[in-house]
């Protein structure tokens, strides 16, 4: 039914996904469609002050990301929220009646989202419906591949991809939710919140059970994947500069590429070129079958991630060689986000966001929120944003 997407397609998604910045830099989960957590921005460097809070009806799981001054964030009260970035007053709200603990993707004045009631496109502006795909859908945040791209005899303003619980990855024409792309031979993302990174022409995403799988977006196909016997993780890998970084029986980085040259490897780790492994025992918290790690974050030195054992990890991206780890009071499985001076920041079922110096661990300020957090922080230009299980989301500077 479908016919694969031509060369021209390849060539957009190259030029588009091949870096961690691109043109929807900050428009995302984790800043950028290859999930590496960088925000491009201005973090905070003293200790943080309130500059407002936003009370909903219920906990907050989703993560927040900004664009156009607007803060677009979801509530276990099944409402996705519109707010003034600088003040937090709501400019908009829409129901679904299914908690919301995806993020959104902001794309052409577009926003996209899924829930268990469906995937939602609305007006950035108003949050008018522009359209919807309804049947019960898992937690994943959205990756959008940027327009125009030539499929068949039509050219799309841009692809939105979500996974389809027990069907596969789906892709949907920007403008009016026309499916265009379908990955046929294997589960997509793990429900509860995996999601896919885009990068050198590949989806890479862990599958919610067993395998970190690597899809070629050119051939709807999957490429190739390695099995980690891993259950029940609830991460999304990061890609930078050619490299993936996933957990496979511990942290591992992989080439891309090179791998998937590998011919008969099936999806047997020993037989692919793993650049490193880093683990722990099961007596520190750490259980290759269950992993209690957050989603990865990366930037030209280390690789960062949170850990249920109330440890962050800083990993050295050449050799997976410990850099550092700092405790916080509580498991953190928050992801970290990245700002443009050399600060971390993440929040912590101890109820607290933490800022940690990305160069050796130390703690530089803390903020209690009323609340477990498991939302991911964003920032922008000197503000972090971020939800709290206290049901508000909180702005900071």
């Amino acid at each position: 039914m479908f016919k694969c997407f031509s060369l021209l397609l390849f060539g957009t998604i190259l030029l588009h996904a091949a870096d961690a910045v691109g043109p929807l830099q900050g428009k995302v989960w984790r800043g950028n469609n290859a999930r590496t957590g960088e925000f491009h921005t201005q973090g905070i460097a003293h200790q943080a002050q309130e500059q407002w809070t936003f009370a909903t009806g219920a906990a907050i799981k989703s993560s927040p990301v900004i664009v156009d001054q607007r803060v677009f964030i979801g509530s276990d009260d099944g409402t996705l929220y519109a707010l003034n970035a600088t003040d937090g007053s709501l400019l908009w709200s829409y129901p679904t009646n299914k908690p919301i603990r995806s993020s959104v993707a902001v794309y052409n004045g577009t926003v996209f989202f899924t829930n268990g009631a469906g995937m939602h496109a609305l007006n950035e502006e108003s949050g008018e419906v522009l359209w919807t795909i309804k049947r019960g859908l898992w937690d994943d945040s959205v990756a959008v591949i940027p327009g125009p791209i030539q499929h068949n005899d039509t050219t799309l303003d841009g692809v939105v991809l979500y996974s389809q619980p027990w069907k596969g990855l789906v892709g949907v024409h920007s403008k009016d939710g026309t499916e265009v792309w379908r990955l046929r031979d294997t589960h997509g993302p793990g429900k509860k919140g995996c999601s896919v990174a885009l990068h050198r022409g590949m989806a890479t995403f862990f599958r919610g059970s067993q395998a970190t799988v690597m899809v070629d977006l050119k051939t709807e196909r999957r490429r190739y994947e390695i099995d980690g016997a891993v259950d029940n993780g609830v991460f999304t890998p990061a890609c930078r500069d050619g490299i993936c970084y996933s957990y496979i029986r511990g942290v591992v980085a992989f080439d891309l590429l090179e791998n998937a040259a590998i011919k008969g490897a099936g999806n047997d780790k020993r037989k692919y070129n793993i650049a490193w492994t880093f683990t722990k025992s099961k007596k520190e918290n750490w259980d290759y079958q269950h992993p209690g790690v957050s989603s990865f974050s990366v930037d030209d030195k280390n690789v960062y991630f949170g850990h249920r054992d109330t440890y962050v990890y800083a990993l050295d991206r050449s050799t997976g060689t410990p850099a550092w780890k700092t405790q916080t009071g509580g498991p953190n499985l928050s992801s970290p986000a990245l700002d443009n001076g050399n600060l971390l920041y993440i929040g912590s079922e101890d109820t607290h966001v933490y800022a940690i110096d990305r160069s050796n661990g130390n703690i530089q300020w803390k903020y209690a929120t009323g609340g477990a957090i498991t939302s991911s922080p964003a920032l922008l230009d000197g503000t972090l944003f971020i939800g709290s299980d206290d049901g508000k989301v909180y702005a900071l500077h």
